[in-house]
């Protein structure tokens, strides 16, 4: 419950916190501390992108051969351009989200791409609007059936 109040919400107060868990700041202090040795990955804020300028963002499918993957998954680590990469399966070897000012700058990181790496296959696919981002856990509230600290 406490890391789904976290994923609604991570500049949430404590106190806030445990008026509407029930749960002692103390506890929460502590049960925070424990999850950012354990499941907490990074603090992070969640960017309208497009009104920093940057308007095309699409999700990008690659295969290379085998013994470029490595070198490929550096040179992906190494782009600003790139704000996730995931190894994949079922006929592609990564996914990728680019967020770029334009198609312009999408089209010159493929021609990048190219001129690095020999590519099997490719697929771009224009993000037209986000439905839903950053929602898995968000659902739980204070009036949920696990409202008796066990789910912290």
């Amino acid at each position: 419950m406490l890391l789904s109040f976290l994923r609604s919400n991570g500049r949430e107060s404590l106190t806030s916190l445990s008026k509407k868990t029930k749960i002692p700041v103390s506890t929460i202090f502590d049960r925070l501390r424990l999850y950012e040795q354990e499941v907490i990955c990074k603090h992070t804020a969640l960017l309208d992108f497009s009104k920093l300028g940057y308007t095309a963002k699409a999700k990008i499918l690659l295969k290379v051969k085998k013994e470029e993957r490595e070198e490929l998954a550096k040179f992906l680590k190494s782009r600003k351009e790139i704000n996730s990469a995931d190894k994949i399966n079922n006929g592609y070897d990564f996914i990728l989200e680019g967020i770029f000012t334009n198609v312009k700058g999408l089209h010159q990181f493929m021609e990048d791409l190219e001129e690095n790496f020999k590519l099997e296959e490719k697929q771009i696919f224009f993000i037209i609007d986000e439905l839903l981002k950053e929602n898995f856990l968000c659902e739980l509230t204070a009036s949920s059936p696990k409202n008796s600290g066990e789910g912290i």
